[in-house]
């Protein structure tokens, strides 16, 4: 069993009336706290490293092997992500080269954990 817990963070309440840069960096602020120092981060960004999900597989496999470290998953607001969270990441991962709302996308990733976990597992549900 493998804890998994999802952490939402506000958006900004006057998003419009402020430069985009400082919507980002307000909401990497807000992410940021969310997470311990010596967290893996993983940003889910359009513009990240595609992976085939055996490949995604094995990624989390090694990293949950590697030690008792949290894995964290961040996805950024209508904005994307701030330039300030890249810096801290292990990796910037895309789902797809296409843009989905962030609500679509917790839907998408939480089925890639799935199969991801199932592939580890060696639960018949992928099928390459």
């Amino acid at each position: 069993m493998v804890p998994l817990e999802l952490i939402t963070v506000a958006e900004s309440k006057s998003g419009r009336n402020k430069p985009v840069s400082l919507i980002k960096k307000e909401e990497a602020e807000r992410i940021s706290s969310k997470y311990k120092q010596d967290d893996i981060i993983i940003l889910l960004d359009e513009a990240g490293e595609h992976m085939r999900s055996g490949d995604f597989a094995d990624f989390i496999r090694k990293t949950m092997n590697a030690g008792p470290k949290r894995i964290v998953f961040v996805t950024g607001g209508a904005w994307g992500l701030d330039n300030g969270l890249r810096e801290k990441a292990a990796m910037v991962l895309s789902l797809s080269s296409m843009t989905f709302p962030h609500q679509l996308v917790r839907l998408l990733f939480a089925e890639q954990l799935y199969r991801a976990f199932t592939i580890i597992r060696g639960i018949p549900y992928h099928h390459d």
